[in-house]
């Protein structure tokens, strides 16, 4: 193990009571020699501390000659804020962030790829009466339960998560004022919602789902990302800015490179024991082992490439809930940049 080049443990990277790292100078290729630094931003409760983890473990980072300062993204900022404040040079975001930002002139592309459809179910309460797949209820049945109810979101109104969620329950009839949303967050965050009966249901995602449901804090519902077309989309990038990444090439190429062969140690069976305790850090110790190997079977969605197929279908699906414009059209060759 080569320590020292990520600052923060796993654990702490999807902790919620941490304190956001400032930021620091000098970032970027090097010309003496020295190790580049990198600094990365996550938001607590994602998925994203665990490769970067993986890759600091393994020497993937020492091996690129980076030196990479992990912090957790901020409560109420974004990473298009991040970004342009110098705090982070990659940053874990939802497509709908990136692409709008690209779209509206930012200095903003998706860099390094990023994640397929994410895992997303729906879950409520323990005792929750709602239907579920348990019981034979379809995605769908499961959804149009949700007239009159509260669910809860991992992010806020307007954003593409929302909106997706808004264009998906109207297909099945339900429209504004049949039901409620309410940002919850994930992680703690959303176990502490259904736990306290805030909502009546909720969506979340890896590795939230299975560690709310394996503590038999929530019960699962449906399975949105089985066929529900919404939830066949990408579901994130590495995002960075193309001025950055065009001045840094060989920093970005490293750690582009230490997160592909962290993805690919990740999910080689070979590696499952060492990835489980990797997780089991994260998510910890009380996590029954089950879910601990269903959340890394889940880490094949990582990819260190970005299909322009799911691109598309992506962009056409952030169109269609307007949270993109229909002109200008963003292209791929504008919002992706992997060196």
């Amino acid at each position: 193990m080569r320590a020292g080049l990520v600052r923060m443990s796993t654990a702490a990277l999807l902790g919620l009571s941490l304190v956001a790292c400032g930021s620091d100078a000098g970032t970027g290729d090097t010309t003496d020699g020295s190790a580049a630094k990198v600094n990365v931003s996550v938001t607590p409760g994602g998925i994203w501390g665990i490769p970067l983890a993986a890759a600091e473990q393994e020497g993937y980072f020492a091996d690129g000659k980076i030196e990479v300062t992990v912090s957790p993204a901020p409560s109420g900022m974004g990473h298009n804020q991040l970004l342009a404040s110098g705090v982070e040079d990659f940053g874990a975001s939802s497509p709908s962030q990136v692409l709008a930002a690209v779209q509206q002139g930012q200095d903003a592309v998706g860099s390094c790829g990023g994640s397929g459809p994410v895992p997303t179910s729906i879950v409520a309460p323990k005792g929750s009466s709602l239907p579920s797949a348990a019981t034979g209820a379809s995605a769908e049945d499961v959804l149009k339960s949700l007239r009159g109810k509260t669910l809860g979101m991992p992010a806020a109104a307007g954003t593409g998560t929302s909106n997706l969620m808004v264009k998906t329950l109207a297909s099945f009839g339900l429209n504004d004022g049949d039901y409620t949303l309410v940002n919850i967050g994930s992680g703690s965050t959303a176990q502490a919602a259904l736990i306290t009966g805030q909502v009546d249901a909720a969506m979340v995602v890896t590795p939230t789902s299975e560690t709310l449901v394996a503590k038999g804090d929530a019960i699962e519902l449906a399975e949105l990302s089985g066929n529900l077309p919404n939830y066949q989309l990408l579901g994130a990038f590495w995002q960075s800015r193309r001025s950055w990444v065009e001045a840094n090439p060989q920093t970005s190429a490293s750690f582009c490179s230490a997160m592909s062969k962290a993805y690919d140690y990740m999910n080689d069976p070979a590696n499952a024991a060492a990835v489980n305790k990797l997780i089991v850090d994260a998510v910890g110790k009380d996590v029954p082992a089950e879910a601990v190997d269903r959340i890394r079977e889940n880490f094949a969605v990582l990819d260190a490439a970005i299909s322009p197929a799911d691109f598309q279908r992506t962009v056409d699906a952030l169109t269609a809930v307007e949270v993109l414009k229909p002109e200008p059209k963003v292209t791929y060759e504008q919002a992706i940049l992997i060196k």
